[in-house]
């Protein structure tokens, strides 16, 4: 009887053999994925946060090519946090490529946006800072923002040295779009939409050329809401100090010559486009202004605002900031006067009357004028036998007691009590009510 056969088929043996040609084609398939070439992306990008799904965003936005196996693999893999990564075209293996990954971080530096920054300014010290080229920066921004301006916020970002143009607007767009949804989602609700959006990154960016104040944001929006709601003209400067005009003083001339829907003083409603970058502080206030009745606004001395809510009263906070002005320009020029004397120093007359040491012996005897009513006090010394210039004692042994001081002024410079009361009375209240 011949066995051989069935004992060379037993069933653990066929699973054993079954198992070992498994693994030897998941090792041939691990081998061949590992050697599968990933496409050549961009060698420095930003990844938003750490998840599978944002990870593979990032990767493929920046160039590289993803299947389901890759998928898997960032599963299984330790995934890189929210930062900058840096990557290089030899990397050791498809599957390396992702497990070291979250390596790969670079050190960045800190860029910082301002309140009311244009586009074009933005670009400007980006290509200076990091060498980019400002119209690749332009190109990029203008194919990826949702408006034309307003849509980088006003904060503190962080980007590497070495990166490209659209590397950086799209960095700067996300972290800017993922707060913005956040504030809609937040404080609009259900009445968000990209018109509403706009509108509010209009009126923010208005508040933020009136004002840094972030206590005075919410008056001054109230300010423009009041006004669209009865159709009143904005009449704003700051909405003169759009694009090319953005950091220009603005003139009567100014206003009347310029005919563009930026005109606040010629055309009613908001502006067309926001005018720069805003502070999320100053888009909250855009969509919760404070309530009042305040349609006027006036800067005062303490470079703050005077809010009205009447014109008559904002013509007299109008009046009293031009006298503060006017005061103000006086003195300057008083000032520039003193300083122009060639000779280099100042008149005799104006030392004198604004030497210290001088107000202060005037003053003096204030403190002493109890004592030198007694008519001890006044009493003339006894004369002295010879006439002998005394040498001078050190300072340590010289003792003067207050009543040998005030006994030593002789009658003939003994000071008048009332009259010197009578001129300090009138120098210590002053007639000008200004100071």
């Amino acid at each position: 009887m011949f066995v051989e056969p069935l004992e060379r088929y037993h069933p653990s043996r066929r699973k054993k053999v079954a198992a070992g040609v498994a693994l030897a084609i998941v090792l041939f398939l691990a081998i061949m994925y590992n050697e599968t070439p990933i496409s050549n992306g961009k060698s420095v990008f930003y990844i938003s946060s750490s998840s599978v799904e944002s990870v593979a965003k990032s990767l493929r936005e920046n160039g590289y090519e993803l299947n389901g196996v890759d998928l898997a693999v960032l599963h299984l893999v330790q995934l890189p946090e929210e930062g900058w990564y840096r990557v290089y075209k030899k990397e050791a293996g498809r599957y390396f490529f992702f497990k070291n990954l979250h390596k790969k971080r670079v050190k960045t530096l800190t860029v910082k946006i301002f309140a009311g920054e244009t586009k074009k300014e933005i670009f400007r010290r980006l290509s200076r800072d990091l060498m980019l080229d400002e119209a690749k920066l332009d190109g990029n921004y203008t194919a990826l923002a949702r408006f034309s301006e307003g849509n980088i916020l006003a904060e503190r970002y962080r980007l590497p040295r070495s990166v490209d143009e659209e590397a950086v607007i799209r960095y700067l767009l996300d972290r800017s779009n993922a707060e913005l949804d956040l504030f809609a989602r937040e404080r609009l609700g259900d009445g968000y939409s990209p018109d509403r959006m706009k509108e509010a990154l209009i009126i923010a960016s208005i508040i933020q050329k009136e004002s840094n104040d972030f206590n005075e944001m919410p008056l001054i929006s109230s300010v423009i809401h009041n006004r669209l709601k009865i159709g009143m003209k904005l009449q704003m400067d700051g909405t003169l100090n759009y694009g090319k005009y953005s950091r220009t003083i603005v003139t009567p001339e100014r206003i009347r010559n310029d005919r563009s829907r930026y005109n606040t003083y010629k055309y009613r409603g908001l502006i067309p486009e926001p005018l720069g970058s805003v502070s999320i502080e100053a888009l909250q206030a855009a969509v919760s202004p404070r309530e009042s009745n305040y349609l006027f606004f006036m800067l005062n001395e303490k470079g703050r605002h005077d809010f009205s809510e009447t014109y008559k009263k904002h013509l007299r906070n109008v009046k009293a900031f031009k006298i503060y002005c006017q005061e103000k320009e006086e003195e300057k020029r008083n000032g520039k006067t003193v300083q122009k004397n060639k000779t280099g120093t100042i008149p005799k007359k104006i030392k004198t009357e604004s030497a210290p040491k001088k107000r202060k012996i005037e003053n003096k005897p204030i403190t002493v004028s109890k004592p030198k009513t007694d008519s001890q006090s006044l009493r003339p010394l006894p004369p002295k036998p010879v006439k002998v210039q005394a040498p001078k004692i050190p300072a340590k042994t010289k003792t003067v007691t207050p009543q040998d001081h005030r006994a030593q002024p002789s009658k003939a410079k003994k000071p008048d009590i009332k009259s010197l009361f009578e001129k300090i009375d009138i120098n210590s209240t002053p007639d000008n009510p200004g100071h």
